[in-house]
């Protein structure tokens, strides 16, 4: 259920597997079970040398659990899932698909209605240069959810750095918007033949601002603005005369798109982002999305264990059912994993948001996540609610921190950010810490 409507919980055709280490995968074992399955593409997932693979195979010939169930009795199989669903997360319908209006929440794709946008990006403009001296952002007032984490009073001592990667995972960016444009990633690399190779071993090239997991090109461009509100949060320009600061002035946004126009996507889409945000150097990774899928999502699961060991911080949003994860979970933000900080949604007087996800056991801390006013595509900003508005806020503090501890781990970071925030009564007994965020306090070197 996502936004009162009912939407698949998993890709019809589409299985994930992984083997067992030293298991036949002989070419004879291999093409057995291809044949068997009547599998019709292979992909490999969580690297070139890994033991998983996404299967797609004939539905005529099986169901989605007919092929589970059947891969489960191979004893060279360790699990193998459905490539589950996986969605936005907002509380209001103040989002919908920004190019075209096919697309109306609450109501079911109509007929020949695509979930997955077939034009691609606008061509992504040259970086713009630092204007200096600053020029106040003139609507910084609306943007409360800074000053509430205190972070207009942390820029006295930091204010971010380029050399701070933020992965926004989710609908694309915006790598126009005047706001945004001069804080995205650049990579160094990008047209660089021999390192433009993502983990699963697809040659990517000309990825100057990020990838597009949908269309599969290097214009990750947001046809929907999900993914630009989030990044204006971690990150738009401070002092450049327009609009909002976000948490961090000086920042360096991934714009890393797998979810589509009408804000859907799937695990293998998921999982190939993650991949990549960590392969190309994010050391924050945002992710304000969830799905249908259970505690059985080890693909996903999986791919946050590679991020920890890459040092990578995954910050998530708790989900939008006003229900308690500990019990009820959502995921990825339910997952035990210890590089993982999940975020409760706070409004501006420090109430939990009656949408919010919350859990004692499950959730870490609060962030401002109603009425949040952040960036949207074409030059444009807007008032958004839900987890996913939370989320960015302790992502841009986790790059905060880290750009004035560049020698910390991911520990470290999510060690600060928890033990520094302002108690709040709204989320005792509903989150690990009972604190929203306070990004200043975070700052303090005899933590």
């Amino acid at each position: 259920m996502v936004g009162g409507e009912l939407r698949p919980a998993y890709k019809e055709g589409e299985v994930i597997v992984k083997y067992r280490k030293g298991a036949d995968r002989s070419l004879r074992s291999m093409d057995a079970l291809y044949q068997r399955l009547s599998i019709v593409d292979v992909k490999r997932v969580g690297g070139k040398l890994g033991s998983m693979e996404a299967l797609s195979f004939d539905t005529q010939a099986l169901t989605v659990e007919q092929a589970v169930a059947e891969l489960k009795r191979d004893p060279a199989v360790e699990f193998a899932q459905p490539n589950y669903m996986i969605y936005t997360l907002p509380a209001n319908e103040g989002h919908k698909k920004a190019l075209g209006a096919c697309w109306i929440p609450g109501i079911p794709l109509p007929p020949g209605c695509s979930d997955a946008s077939d034009t691609p990006g606008p061509e992504i403009g040259s970086a713009p240069s630092e204007v200096n001296p600053p020029v106040a952002d003139p609507d910084q007032a609306k943007a409360y959810g800074i000053a509430k984490i205190s972070a207009d009073q942390a820029w006295k001592i930091q204010r971010g750095s380029k050399n701070v990667i933020v992965a926004v995972i989710d609908t694309g960016v915006d790598y126009n918007h005047p706001d945004l444009a001069f804080n995205m990633w650049r990579n160094p690399k990008a047209n660089d033949a021999n390192n433009g190779v993502d983990p699963n071993g697809d040659s990517i090239t000309g990825d100057v601002v990020g990838y597009d997991f949908i269309n599969k090109d290097a214009l990750p461009f947001d046809d929907n603005m999900h993914g630009t509100h989030c990044a204006g949060t971690i990150g738009a320009v401070g002092g450049d005369g327009k609009g909002i600061s976000g948490v961090n002035q000086r920042v360096s946004i991934m714009a890393v798109k797998f979810l589509s126009g009408a804000g859907s996507g799937d695990t293998l889409g998921a999982i190939s982002a993650i991949d990549y945000a960590v392969s190309r150097g994010a050391k924050v990774l945002s992710n304000s999305w969830g799905g249908g899928a259970d505690e059985n999502n080890e693909a996903l699961r999986e791919a946050i264990v590679r991020a920890e060991k890459a040092g990578a911080l995954f910050v998530a949003a708790a989900g939008n059912d006003g229900s308690n994860n500990d019990k009820s979970p959502t995921y990825p933000a339910a997952f035990d994993v210890e590089n993982m900080v999940t975020v409760a949604a706070t409004d501006s007087n420090d109430r939990m948001a009656g949408f919010s996800n919350y859990g004692v056991k499950s959730v870490h801390v609060g962030a401002p996540g109603v009425d949040v006013y952040s960036t949207k595509p074409d030059n444009s900003y807007q008032k958004l609610s839900g987890t996913s508005m939370a989320c960015p806020h302790v992502a841009g503090a986790a790059a905060l921190i880290w750009a004035q501890y560049p020698n910390a781990d991911y520990k470290e970071i999510k060690r600060r950010l928890m033990v520094t925030g302002d108690s709040i009564p709204a989320l005792d007994g509903k989150t690990i810490t009972g604190k929203r965020i306070n990004v200043l306090r975070a700052l303090d070197p005899n933590l």
